[in-house]
């Protein structure tokens, strides 16, 4: 990628620090002597979504390779836990999932900033999860299909468009309407992606939002070589490499208030295909699990696997998603409050 996941966050934590202020470093509490790995156990990796999908594909290459670079070489069963877009997942984790390093999990990115932004009360706090990774960060766009009567920006401020959704998929909409006038509409209730898909194929949507770039080429590269989807407008920090003509969200700020509310938004993306574990692990077995991780992102195999699926590899290490996320939970009240305007469905 012309500039790395990593510069995007670097950029995302200067902003957020500067409307926040600095974070305290509170001491780092005592802590238990650690217990061996369990290589006799097989590990389980889940992903938040049903089977199919770019979501899906990631977690499974992560599977299939990451059990080479684990104590004892265990078996990585790759598990499909949906429901509830990603809350499921992330509840198991969070409170009865297995804490000595055999249960770990791919989350949505959208639950980052949930319980700071969201009306969901969640019975946990997704800042206690352990962050083990990212294969990539990610570019949401909103997506139209070929036959939809809008094709641009500029067609939404004269012409509805519909956009499928499946819980997930409101927020951006929100923006849209809030910054540009735009004529948007979500039909909700579709169990996931594959749904939302082939309601574009049927003509039963026009369109799809937060559906990111690199998992469209993974999950329907068919879609991209034949030109059957057109994106028109990037729900992100930076533009991506290959989308230099589709117009980014960010630019539509009106204020410095309306940059700050929208980077807290986009802050998600850069954790792309977060990888996470239950809160409280002993920190040699945290440690161990971010090293397979990073192990895993640098293995030819692995690398070779996602090439043959296009899906991009420009991975991120724990500890950076860790600190990003503090950073955002430290976010002013007032930017808070923008961000909340700016995807309210008031």
């Amino acid at each position: 990628m012309t500039q790395s996941l990593w510069s995007r966050l670097s950029i995302l934590s200067r902003v957020l620090v500067v409307a926040t202020g600095t974070i305290a470093t509170q001491p780092a509490a005592a802590q238990p002597a650690a217990a061996p790995f369990p290589t006799g156990k097989p590990v389980s990796m889940h992903v938040g979504v049903g089977p199919g999908g770019g979501n899906d594909q990631i977690m499974r290459l992560v599977a299939r390779h990451i059990g080479n670079h684990l104590p004892g070489n265990p078996t990585v069963v790759a598990k499909n836990t949906p429901g509830a877009g990603g809350r499921r997942l992330a509840g198991l984790l969070a409170n009865t999932a297995a804490r000595d390093g055999t249960e770990m999990g791919m989350l949505h990115r959208g639950l980052v900033t949930e319980q700071l932004l969201g009306d969901v009360a969640l019975p946990f706090k997704v800042q206690d999860l352990t962050w083990i990774g990212t294969p990539s960060g990610a570019t949401d766009t909103c997506i139209v299909w070929q036959t939809a009567r809008v094709q641009s920006l500029a067609d939404l401020k004269q012409h509805e468009l519909v956009i499928a959704g499946d819980g997930n998929e409101t927020w951006q909409v929100y923006i849209l309407q809030r910054l540009l006038g735009a004529k948007v509409r979500t039909v909700l209730g579709y169990p996931g992606g594959s749904a939302m898909n082939l309601a574009m194929e049927r003509e039963e949507a026009g369109g799809r939002c937060t559906y990111s770039w690199q998992a469209i080429k993974a999950a329907i590269p068919d879609w991209v070589r034949d030109r059957k989807v057109r994106p028109i407008v990037q729900f992100a920090l930076t533009k991506h490499p290959e989308l230099a003509d589709v117009p980014l969200i960010m630019d539509f700020a009106q204020n410095d208030l309306d940059r700050r509310a929208l980077h807290l938004l986009m802050a998600p993306q850069g954790f792309g295909f977060p990888f996470v574990a239950p809160p409280g692990l002993l920190p040699e077995v945290r440690d161990m699990l971010r090293l397979a991780f990073d192990r895993t992102m640098q293995d030819p195999r692995f690398r070779e696997d996602m090439l043959k699926v296009r899906i991009e590899t420009d991975p991120g290490k724990g500890e950076t998603l860790e600190r990003i996320v503090r950073e955002v939970y430290a976010s002013s009240p007032e930017t808070v409050a923008r961000a909340k305007q700016l995807i309210s469905t008031n």
